[in-house]
């Protein structure tokens, strides 16, 4: 149900994350979003533009940043993300009735991503012996056994994959015991990525800063997330399989059958991601959808609703969104 702007709630939410629901009438607001900086994108041959806008006295007067850009899905923190039999993450493409199916290639877990799949079916074949298997896999991204030294696997031949910040209290003290269960899935939290050594960190943006994701969709859903991990320096806009599901409208039970699915059918398409720096907004632990929602929502009513950024991009910025 379409809420008008005279009604009291303004918010309705839709599935697990609780996208919200916009109302009909947009009224004419000021943001103060000005330029701040270029990122970099797609390896530094483009490049998108962040903008800042007025301090949010509930939010510790802190100054949010802006950009629209098109989203990328990001599987880290969830257990199908990598699969040693199906490093590819093609197998279930070819094969739909296959089990034990990756929605990532592992070559996204390398050290250097540019290398070949056969180096690491060549360490998987080997036993993944030290140090040699690390020269391939990023000890950042895939978890590492703390007994053995070698990738933690799950029984059904999954690795454990990390994201920069866990979802627990007391979970990077844990690190090496190899529970997924203490990183921030992908699967259930709606999250977006942040370059590491960019401008939004030196701009006050922390893990588990807190996010809004609103799509350009006749519908206008808006999607509260939070920063749930940091990615290459040169590249922007990966958000979370459940932040994409969400703003595409798909089912909360809806998931990746592989890779090319998790590409075809979840990639969000061109996204306005609301950033909100500071201290006080940033997300205690620990970190659930239900408490990324409701801290999401608390965050957007003190910036002034998701009316006034969608009347900001249009009529302050002069963007067509």
């Amino acid at each position: 149900m379409r809420m008008s702007a005279q009604s009291t709630g303004l918010i309705r939410t839709i599935s697990i994350v609780m996208a919200i629901v916009m109302p009909i009438e947009v009224l004419a607001a000021s943001c103060g979003f000005k330029p701040a900086f270029q990122q970099p994108d797609e390896d530094g041959t483009r490049s998108v533009q962040v903008f800042q806008g007025d301090p949010v006295p509930g939010l510790g007067n802190s100054r949010p940043l802006l950009l629209i850009t098109t989203l990328k899905v990001n599987t880290d923190g969830t257990k199908i993300s990598y699969q040693e039999d199906d490093p590819t993450g093609r197998r279930c493409v070819s094969d739909p009735s296959a089990a034990h199916c990756a929605i990532n290639n592992i070559r996204n877990a390398y050290r250097d991503h540019t290398r070949p799949v056969s180096d690491f079916e060549a360490a998987r074949d080997a036993g993944y012996p030290n140090p040699k298997t690390w020269e391939v896999l990023s000890s950042s991204i895939i978890e590492k056994d703390a007994k053995t030294g070698k990738p933690c696997l799950t029984p059904d031949g999954y690795l454990v994959s990390m994201t920069a910040d866990v979802a627990v209290s007391g979970g990077f003290a844990r690190q090496g015991d190899c529970d997924q269960s203490k990183w921030i899935d992908a699967l259930v939290v709606p999250a977006f990525v942040v370059p590491r050594k960019s401008s939004f960190l030196s701009l006050g943006v922390a893990k588990r800063s807190i996010v809004i994701a609103f799509s350009q969709s006749t519908s206008k859903r808006v999607v509260p997330g939070i920063v749930g991990d940091v990615g290459p320096a040169k590249q922007v806009g990966e958000a979370s399989v459940a932040m994409n599901r969400a703003l595409n409208g798909l089912p909360a039970s809806d998931l990746p059958k592989h890779r090319v699915d998790a590409i075809e059918r979840f990639q969000a398409g061109l996204t306005a991601v609301l950033i909100f720096p500071g201290s006080d907004a940033v997300l205690a632990r620990p970190i659930t959808a239900q408490r990324v929602v409701e801290s999401g929502q608390a965050a957007l009513a003190k910036f002034g609703g998701a009316d006034k950024l969608y009347s900001c991009i249009k009529d302050e910025l002069k963007l067509s969104f």
